[in-house]
């Protein structure tokens, strides 16, 4: 199944749900045709397995924050968790070239996205947010709505823009340093103390 997730990632990713062709992600999986539709049974299922294969790698990413002490105050918590995003968005640029598509516009896939995985993420960036506001540890004047989509854009754009970032400033967005730059640039904008 690993070899049909990373193809139709390739395809969705590439030419999103209306363009992918599940004959040509069973060509690039390099099993037949019969065989996807055994394993996904038609393209909406498959876009689901690939959404659910791309979306837990961020469960995996963030499982160290999850699990950092209660004692460890909301604004480390959040710059645990921001880092997290970055992690996740410089490992996985497809999932900010995929939402991009798919939240133009609402649409059955992007109501079961966010009710299945964005939902639960943005209601609790959202709460550490504000708790981290409380703390002021973050500008207390701060949508924390806004916050989270300002943060995500940040820490996703220079992964899903990849050949541009490189070719303007010369640098690897994907490499340590680069990455460790992404955090720091974010809670710089964020952090009241950075």
């Amino acid at each position: 199944m690993g070899r049909i997730l990373e193809a139709a990632t390739l395809a969705f990713t590439r030419d999103g749900f209306k363009g992918a062709r599940l004959r040509s992600i069973a060509t690039d999986a390099g099993i037949t045709i019969q065989l996807l539709i055994y394993h996904t049974k038609n393209k909406t299922h498959l876009w689901h397995k690939t959404m659910e294969y791309i979306l837990n790698r961020y469960t995996e990413i963030s499982s160290k924050t999850k699990a950092l002490p209660k004692s460890v105050s909301a604004g480390e918590r959040l710059r645990h968790m921001i880092a997290d995003i970055v992690h996740y968005t410089s490992s996985t640029p497809e999932i900010h070239r995929i939402m991009t598509q798919e939240g133009s516009q609402l649409s059955p896939r992007l109501v079961w996205m966010i009710e299945n995985f964005s939902r639960a993420w943005h209601l609790e960036f959202a709460r550490l947010a504000e708790l981290a506001q409380r703390e002021g540890a973050i500008r207390g004047d701060i949508d924390v709505g806004r916050l989270r989509f300002a943060v995500t854009g940040m820490a996703a754009v220079p992964f899903s823009v990849a050949a541009e970032y490189e070719y303007l400033t010369g640098r690897d967005p994907f490499s340590r340093g680069e990455v460790a730059k992404t955090i720091e640039l974010i809670e710089h904008m964020i952090f009241v103390n950075h």
